[in-house]
């Protein structure tokens, strides 16, 4: 599996695991996250960014409205809450 396609995964996971389930994910990486990382020497991180800078400069980058960001978001919740109701 690539690198994006598990970061993917993690990140949607993430989005809607209970709260014990992101403590305990974040003590098992505290350590690594309180570390100084510095976005500027990672190449996959600047080459998405500038990815990222040139479709919106293109006009081809797909952009929400701050709405339709807490529009998701309360779906997603939603969801995650019914999923758990079952």
């Amino acid at each position: 599996m690539e690198t994006s396609e598990i970061r993917k995964k993690l990140q949607d996971y993430i989005a809607s695991a209970e709260e014990e389930k992101i403590k305990a994910i974040y003590t098992v990486l505290e350590s690594d996250i309180e570390s100084v990382y510095d976005h500027s020497d990672d190449p996959e991180f600047v080459a998405e960014m500038d990815s990222r800078v040139k479709e919106i400069e293109d006009g081809t980058a797909v952009l929400l409205t701050w709405e339709e960001v807490m529009s998701n978001a309360k779906m997603i919740i939603e969801n995650a809450k019914q999923k758990s109701a079952v």
